[in-house]
């Protein structure tokens, strides 16, 4: 990116024209500048309260001129060690590694905003499915929802103010759409709800954690943690932690236009601490679910395995597919949010960079698709409770019939509607009594009954 351009020439050289280069530039007399605010520049990391001054020389050409003055230093460096070092012939193919970059993104956040949206379209629908286990996902994806929608936002701001006209008024000002002047109104409203959503986002997984170790560690959580708390802990202690954060960032960094650059800024620490807090305790929960479990295998028996086999492989099958999605959805939250942060690729080699860019594209975009996959779309009780609605509609009756299948049900629904959704309690195998073992032995396990995600 060159910020320096050669001057135009007029023929009477009395006075060089008004032009349009990132600013409007009035029409001056020879001999004189122009001093034109840098808040007129459509760039983000722009200092608004400085100015740039453009002399017009006595030949009537505009002299090189340098913004340089018009950004922040942070923002100038960052502009510096990602573009304006680099060999010319990287600096033909940056621009469109990053315009490749934010397709890619765009592709990922769509696909994720749908998923997510068919996710809680389900999980609304059919109350069946919602109880206290899928409420912790349900306000997950909630939270994943919000920070998709405010990042589809702020990259159209970026595409508004990007796709600016280059034409000047009558009184040199740059012609400013209605819509363009609202986003730059509602930009820092944009961040900041889109740091809202990444906070409650950890904090959900932070629940699923806790609800995990509700389930596996009797000792340690001998009772259900209250909804009350987990809706504390996903919604209110993010609100306060953000509303902390932008305080801040308004009595220090008022003027800085969407408060560009402000995960490098010293001042990230008071929303991004937290994150890192709860990415370790959420590392703590997951090794000591490993740890339970391995415990829990080398102490059962085989006659108790034996005789426990349809209760224990129930609550197996359940705790097994939800700490494989928590295996999978924790660490790569966290590893996304770590390469945001503190791996940055912009100043490194073309290659690298390229690489950079398509490990962004492929986990950080689609964190929503994610887990709408793992904890909707692969549900084993979502499908089955799908499958049973699919199986009462008149299409499904009407295909049975035409392939000949008499085993339909008769009136269109099925002879009984059993519960699809249950509630995880802690494993303990001295609390299965005799009597129990042998009614569940008379009563084999229903389909409707199936791993969780």
């Amino acid at each position: 990116m060159s910020f320096t351009i050669n001057g135009s020439s007029i023929a009477n050289n009395s006075y060089c024209p008004a032009i349009f280069f990132h600013i409007c530039w009035p029409q001056t007399l020879a001999g004189q500048s122009a001093n034109v605010s840098c808040a007129a520049l459509l760039q983000e990391g722009v200092d608004t309260t400085k100015f740039v001054t453009r002399h017009c020389l006595p030949s009537g050409n505009w002299s090189n001129i340098n913004f340089k003055q018009c950004f922040y230093p942070d923002v100038w460096a960052l502009l510096v060690k990602s573009f304006l070092v680099r060999p010319q012939s990287e600096r033909e193919i940056f621009p469109k590694l990053v315009r490749f970059a934010r397709y890619g993104e765009l592709g990922g956040l769509s696909l994720s905003l749908t998923s997510v949206l068919i996710s809680l379209f389900i999980f609304f629908t059919f109350r069946t499915l919602y109880c206290e286990r899928t409420k912790i996902h349900v306000n997950l994806l909630l939270a994943i929802l919000i920070q998709t929608i405010a990042r589809l936002s702020a990259y159209a701001f970026q595409m508004v103010s990007q796709n600016a006209s280059g034409e000047c008024s009558v009184d040199n000002h740059l012609h400013s759409s209605l819509g363009r002047s609202l986003l730059s109104v509602l930009c820092p409203s944009i961040t900041v709800l889109l740091q809202f959503g990444k906070t409650a986002m950890f904090m959900w997984m932070l629940c699923e954690g806790i609800q995990l170790n509700n389930v596996l560690t009797v000792g340690v959580f001998k009772n259900y943690f209250k909804t009350l708390y987990f809706h504390l802990l996903g919604w209110f202690l993010p609100f306060c932690i953000t509303l902390s954060w932008t305080i801040v960032m308004v009595i220090k960094q008022r003027e800085r236009r969407c408060f560009y650059n402000y995960n490098h800024l010293i001042y990230y620490w008071i929303i991004d601490g937290p994150r890192y807090a709860v990415m370790i305790i959420n590392i703590i929960f997951l090794l000591n679910i490993l740890r339970v479990l391995m415990v829990k295998m080398k102490e059962g028996s085989e006659k108790q395995v034996r005789e426990d086999r349809r209760r224990a492989s129930m609550n197996a099958k359940f705790v097994r597919q939800t700490v494989k999605a928590a295996i999978f959805l924790l660490p790569l939250l966290g590893i996304t949010h770590v390469l945001e942060t503190f791996v940055s690729a912009y100043d490194k080699p073309i290659t690298i960079f390229a690489i950079y860019c398509c490990v962004n594209v492929i986990l950080v975009a689609p964190q929503g698709f994610y887990c709408a996959l793992f904890y909707c779309f692969l549900n084993a009780e979502v499908q089955e409770t799908l499958k049973r609605r699919f199986q009462t509609t008149q299409l499904w009756h009407r295909w049975k019939k035409y392939s000949g299948d008499k085993n339909s049900y008769p009136n269109g629904t099925p002879k009984k509607e059993n519960q699809s959704c249950l509630d995880l309690k802690p494993l303990d195998s001295k609390s299965i009594k005799n009597d129990e073992l042998l009614k569940s032995e008379q009563h084999p396990l229903t389909s409707t009954i199936d791993e969780i995600q």
